[in-house]
């Protein structure tokens, strides 16, 4: 198993929200400009919602090993929000950031 998600689940992850973070209480633009105009910078991050590691704070043993790197265990947060989620597993546990995942899949179609 890997920590780091394949590059298409990473794109995909973003791409659902539109490329903002997930977290309901930020929700920032997580891409911008580069400047080599062919290129864009990416500031965030796909995150495992379940640790890949039976030693990980928010492992789910019932979760099988196909499904760790696969999008359903992937949410996207800017790099604050991901390093805060990392650090704070009893106030971010798995059913939270769930929760922001598809309310932020959601609300992609509601965005202008």
């Amino acid at each position: 198993m890997t920590d780091v998600f394949v590059e298409d689940v990473t794109r995909a992850t973003a791409a659902r929200v539109a490329d903002r973070c997930s977290n309901p209480s930020c929700r920032r633009l997580t891409s911008g400009p580069h400047n080599d105009r062919r290129k864009s910078l990416t500031l965030g991050l796909a995150v495992h919602i379940a640790t890949t590691s039976p030693a990980g704070r928010r492992y789910d043993p019932l979760l099988a090993d196909h499904e760790h790197g696969a999008h359903g265990n992937a949410i996207w947060l800017c790099q604050n929000c991901a390093n805060v989620v990392d650090h704070d597993v009893v106030l971010y546990p798995a059913s939270v950031l769930r929760a922001w995942k598809r309310a932020a899949e959601e609300n992609v179609g509601s965005m202008r």
